[in-house]
């Protein structure tokens, strides 16, 4: 089984704001996935970043999203910005695979499903933000497409504690639920 750990939307302009801000650093968001992170490249399994961003006008996004279109002209989620990157605490390697979308899906209009198949992938390890939004589309969409999915549920954050545990309830019909501590990375 071979495993990619794709860690979604830990980027310095979501990180930064509350909710979101408040709940990362209560739950230890960012040391939790730092710490499986480095047991996934000890491992050498591949790592994926994916990342929210737009260009500066926001024609990406899509046109009815009350979600994107609350961002615009906030100078927020920019590409090429420093708000757009990967959070220091798990700056990528040269070798980890970096992933622009720009909607809630990591899969939809990226080269996700590409890289999956690239590295001959049956296991994904999720991480990220927001538990409701794209770590849930990526827990679904993985499961539909076949993976076995990984979920790390302390490495997930929402914007509330019942918003997050609803939907860790919810995702636990597709996925395995796991804590940083518990995962392992299966190779072959």
């Amino acid at each position: 089984m071979s495993s990619l750990y794709l860690i979604i939307d830990l980027i310095n302009d979501l990180l930064a704001h509350e909710p979101m801000k408040d709940q990362v650093a209560r739950r230890h968001i960012l040391e939790n996935s730092a710490h499986v992170l480095m047991k996934a490249r000890a491992a050498g399994v591949p790592v994926a970043h994916v990342r929210v961003a737009f260009s500066g006008d926001f024609a990406e996004a899509p046109a009815a999203s009350p979600l994107f279109s609350s961002f615009k002209g906030s100078g927020l989620l920019q590409l090429g910005s420093s708000g757009a990157a990967v959070h220091p605490a798990l700056a990528p390697c040269p070798a980890d695979i970096d992933i622009v979308k720009h909607g809630v899906s990591p899969f939809i209009g990226t080269s996700l499903d590409a890289q999956i198949a690239r590295l001959g992938v049956t296991q994904l390890y999720v991480s990220g933000i927001s538990t409701t939004l794209a770590v849930s589309s990526a827990v679904r969409e993985g499961h539909d497409r076949g993976l076995a999915v990984t979920l790390i549920e302390d490495t997930c954050a929402a914007h509330d504690d019942a918003d997050h545990a609803l939907e860790i309830r919810m995702l636990s019909q597709l996925c395995t639920i796991i804590s940083a501590a518990e995962a392992t990375f299966d190779r072959s």
